[in-house]
């Protein structure tokens, strides 16, 4: 009985804080109809995947406040409020959308946070399913219809092993453990302000190359980033050679708490789950570093999921305090069930195991350590921000 009364009051909770949400942006899209100032829809189409023959695509129609797509610049008090209008979103929901593509067609709503979700049947063959979305209708907005395309990984019959790839730390340089000192880094709204670890572009390829060509195996984006960023990640990813893949990052409409407090492991253990659950025929590498909770999060998908797991690598990004034994502890318990681990400042030694696995292709350790010798130190600079390529 008092399980039930608490599962009745949290109802009742969710359902009142939703009504008021709904009223209070109600409220503030009514405000800014009457002065003026509300902006044209935009649509975000977010990389999917299909599995098991369906299509799985997210989006989202938002307020078009000039902070997608927009030219790289070197002002920081530009990019910091770009970097704020991109964090406060005003979200368009009960928009309409169609979707088009392989013979298969339909329509959607969005939420009230502006989110939408297409899941439908897909005949289509790969590597990626080509669909146009178009916003058709939003109430209280003018507009002609805005299509854009989007994009599904389908994986290949012939794929060896799949990875699963941290963001953050892993590929790209944040400076999680220095934010003060790189803050600029953090806040530059574009992927032509920031680079690659060295060695990330050329083992990433490596791995996803196969008998169908370099998209044979897949690379799936697991991160507790939000979705605000994925444009800039998806950009940075085609500007710097690294392929593009599905990707599962966090929404703040769900969960900006657990955002704001670095909580990491229910978001990617949910996700990790969803990428394995989707393709259970496909063994995984996973990708990540030693600051965010991977090498727990890692250690249980291990358990979790035993014998889908051909190896773990981490990119060690930890100030030598803060180097107290905690991760190399989840390494051992990896290990312990029988995978191997990696754990390095750069990707030399997941090269190394990768290419004695017979994971990648004979030669791409020394490629890999070609591209790190080549590139670490390398006085790289966009105008007043410094591109920071080791932390």
């Amino acid at each position: 009985m008092c399980y039930l009364a608490s599962v009745m009051i949290l109802d009742a909770s969710r359902a009142l804080g939703r009504s008021l949400l709904r009223r209070s942006r109600a409220f503030r899209f009514a405000v800014k109809q009457r002065l003026g100032l509300a902006d044209q829809p935009t649509l975000k189409v977010y990389p999917g995947y299909v599995a098991d023959g369906r299509l799985h695509l997210l989006g989202r129609v938002l307020e078009d406040e000039g902070v997608f797509d927009v030219p790289h610049s070197n002002s920081v008090w530009r990019n910091l409020w770009r970097t704020f209008k991109r964090y406060e979103t005003d979200e368009i929901g009960g928009a309409v959308l169609s979707f088009r593509g392989a013979g298969v067609s339909g329509t959607v709503r969005s939420k009230l946070d502006g989110y939408f979700r297409i899941e439908a049947p897909w005949p289509g063959e790969g590597p990626w399913a080509d669909v146009d979305v178009t916003l058709e209708h939003a109430k209280g907005y003018s507009f002609e219809p805005v299509t854009t395309l989007g994009r599904a990984r389908l994986v290949s019959p012939r794929a060896r092993f799949g990875v699963i790839s941290d963001i953050d730390d892993t590929i790209i340089h944040t400076g999680a453990f220095k934010m003060l000192r790189h803050w600029r880094i953090a806040t530059a709204n574009s992927p032509e302000a920031r680079l690659p670890f060295p060695g990330v572009p050329r083992f990433y390829r490596a791995l996803c190359e196969g008998a169908d060509g370099p998209e044979t195996n897949p690379v799936f984006y697991v991160s507790s980033s939000p979705w605000n960023l994925a444009d800039i990640y998806e950009r940075f990813l085609l500007l710097r050679g690294i392929p593009v893949g599905p990707m599962f990052l966090r929404s703040l409409s769900d969960d900006a708490v657990g955002w704001l407090l670095r909580r990491h492991r229910g978001h990617k253990d949910g996700m990790i789950d969803r990428v394995m659950s989707a393709y259970p025929g496909l063994p995984f590498v996973l990708i990540g570093d030693s600051g965010q909770k991977d090498a727990s999060v890692y250690a249980a998908a291990v358990e979790r999921h035993p014998g889908r797991v051909l190896a773990v690598h981490l990119h060690d990004v930890r100030p030598a305090a803060m180097r107290d034994g905690r991760v190399e502890l989840e390494l051992r318990r990896i290990e312990a069930n029988g995978v191997p681990t990696t754990l390095s400042d750069t990707l030399a030694r997941a090269a190394e195991h990768a290419e004695a696995a017979g994971l990648i292709s004979p030669g791409t350790r020394a490629a890999v350590e070609a591209e790190i010798a080549d590139e670490v130190g390398k006085p790289e600079r966009f105008g007043r921000f410094p591109v920071i390529v080791q932390p």
